[in-house]
């Protein structure tokens, strides 16, 4: 049985969105359109020439949507600050590299406000550290790196970390294979002795398991999983679940 379960295994490595923070408090959509409106607000502030903004919002769409597009072809990760790059430039406004990263900034305060760690988190990761796992992350983003080292900051979380892979920095987005073998490489472990935890299926549990990991699933409510589940998928509904999956 799945249920009893124990991983022989020498690291750990998370998820970060809706495993270890929950980014999701209120719907992507939503947030994105409130966000988007802070960023519009900002451009006003400064008195930029700027469209309306129904076509400011919808021409950021337009930009999004490509580089979505790219991205689910290839496995490429996108960055929100090119896009916003290649939007400013579109409603006709040339204030380089600098006003782009000035408007991601704006655009991403009330999601960085709204963060929430899930309460079994820190207890979590200090019984790994006591026990002397090592710990690791994987995490698609299309937002800068630097972002989410400050949030694991605010949280206290980063010290836990041996190892940190954003996908915004490092290239590829999982599944792409090269993103598990260079967990795999920063651990010092062989892939069999490492377990991936995370909240998404393909991503979190079966492309780890083509890398030659193992895996756990986060459950997710309102997560869309394949029905039924394979019995030989460990589920847990909570992180601290995991430490009762793992041998000593």
């Amino acid at each position: 049985m799945t249920a009893d379960r124990k991983f022989d295994v020498k690291g750990v490595i998370f998820d970060l969105g809706s495993t270890l923070i929950e980014y999701e408090t209120i719907p992507w959509d939503h947030l994105h359109l409130l966000s988007l409106q802070e960023g519009y607000n900002f451009l006003q502030e400064k008195r930029y020439p700027i469209p309306s903004r129904e076509q400011f919002e919808r021409k950021f769409e337009e930009v999004r949507d490509r580089y979505r597009a790219l991205a689910r072809e290839s496995l490429k990760e996108w960055v929100i600050t090119d896009a916003i790059s290649d939007l400013l430039h579109a409603v006709g406004l040339d204030g380089g590299p600098q006003l782009a990263r000035d408007f991601f900034s704006v655009y991403y305060r009330l999601q960085s406000d709204g963060l929430v760690m899930f309460d079994d988190v820190l207890a979590t990761l200090q019984s790994l550290r006591d026990r002397r796992f090592r710990i690791g992350m994987v995490s698609n983003t299309i937002y800068p790196a630097e972002y989410h080292l400050r949030e694991l900051k605010r949280f206290d979380i980063l010290k836990y970390f041996d190892f940190t892979i954003f996908s915004s920095e490092f290239g590829y987005r999982k599944p792409h294979p090269s993103i598990y073998e260079k967990a795999v490489a920063l651990s010092g472990y062989p892939a069999s002795e490492l377990l991936f935890i995370g909240d998404r299926f393909l991503e979190d549990v079966e492309g780890p398991a083509a890398a030659g990991l193992h895996s756990i699933l986060r459950f997710c409510e309102g997560r869309e999983y394949p029905q039924p589940l394979s019995d030989k998928i460990v589920v847990i509904n909570s992180l601290s679940e995991l430490l009762s999956h793992l041998k000593d």
